[in-house]
């Protein structure tokens, strides 16, 4: 549990890093994608989450003189720079053999000659050191149209060229590369994802679950898109929105250090007329409470979906949708609420 919402505070606080090679002339690269697999062997792990929230946003930009790293870290004109083999490289075909599979894995082409970039940055004066760079990657692989970032866990960073022609290609890192959209997220405002969620997300939320479970939970994206949401009304102390009768703001209050709530807040001529909660975050030892909210952007409709997330499994509490009236209240129309799992992984779900 504690792995999650570490994780969530990585997205959060974390800025856009940007990798310059600083002088003329200048070839543009873009984050592609991490390996699904590693090289080292095992099931993928939160290590690769961490990477594709670490670096999504990267930028790679190349010159022959030095690569600065988010305007703080900097490899200098001296770090090695040669064109070898993959068996030159690697020491032996095993190890060659084991880099194929990766490369080949991800479409990657792996050729004959690869220009190898070393990391020097290990001196611990370095602000490279002090910005724990070195704890991401080892050696930096230039191999057809792509970078390719060595990592000490044993994925591969992969920035790419031809940035928006390989990502359509590219498995969608999901809830990241979706517009923000500070009105929440509209797969809420369909029922029919309750049981969806029920049936694909019974795993732990510790860590300890098959990477394709993970992939394939709803809440994953749900959690990641609204770390970028949360994030951005952080930012900004009010958002307001207008129809043609109310005015609609979002207020926090924060209850404990780990408790939190978003209100949606209608009002008429300066005037309060109703609120609503539509975010929640509870975080304790061994569970963690989330609210997530759509409101369409005719400001008429709100829906709100409850979660627990525990170190047993995950599943959805209750759903709700809330009509706002003319006035501008909210009124409950429709609720479903959920009980635990059985026996058999089961959630079972009624009206009301």
């Amino acid at each position: 549990m504690k792995i999650k919402f570490l994780l969530n505070l990585v997205l959060f606080f974390i800025l856009p890093i940007n990798i310059v090679y600083a002088t003329e002339p200048l070839e543009k690269w873009y984050f592609y994608k991490v390996s699904k697999n590693t090289v080292l062997g095992g099931e993928p792990t939160f290590e690769r989450e961490r990477l594709i929230y670490r670096y999504w946003q990267a930028k790679l930009t190349i010159t022959d003189k030095e690569i600065v790293i988010d305007k703080a870290c900097t490899i200098p004109e001296g770090a090695m720079n040669e064109t070898v083999t993959p068996l030159s490289y690697w020491k032996s075909p095993e190890q060659v053999d084991k880099y194929q599979k990766i490369f080949s894995e991800e479409k990657i082409p792996l050729e004959n000659q690869i220009q190898i970039i070393k990391n020097n940055l290990n001196d611990k004066d370095s602000p490279c050191f002090k910005e724990d760079y070195t704890e991401d990657f080892t050696d930096l692989i230039k191999t057809g149209n792509f970078m390719v970032f060595m990592t000490e866990p044993g994925y591969l960073v992969i920035f790419s060229k031809n940035l928006e022609k390989d990502r359509l290609s590219s498995a969608t890192y999901r809830g990241l590369d979706q517009q923000l959209n500070l009105l929440g997220h509209s797969m809420l405002s369909d029922k029919k994802n309750v049981n969806k969620i029920n049936k694909e997300c019974d795993y732990p939320g510790d860590g300890t679950y098959k990477y394709d479970s993970y992939n394939k939970c709803p809440l994953t994206e749900l959690g990641i898109y609204f770390s970028s949401v949360i994030n951005e009304l952080e930012k900004e102390k009010k958002y307001s929105y207008e129809n043609d009768k109310n005015k609609f703001y979002f207020t926090k209050n924060q209850i404990k250090e780990f408790e939190y709530e978003i209100y949606l807040n209608s009002e008429k001529n300066s005037k309060l007329i109703d609120r609503l909660p539509i975010y929640k975050e509870n975080i304790l030892e061994s569970a963690a409470f989330i609210q997530y909210y759509y409101i369409d952007k005719e400001l008429k409709n709100v829906w709100l979906l409850n979660m627990v997330e525990s170190d047993i499994s995950q599943r959805v509490e209750k759903w709700r949708h809330y009509k706002i009236d003319t006035t501008g209240h909210f009124k409950l129309l429709e609720s479903i609420s959920c009980e635990h799992r059985n026996r058999r992984g089961i959630v079972k779900c009624h009206n009301g």
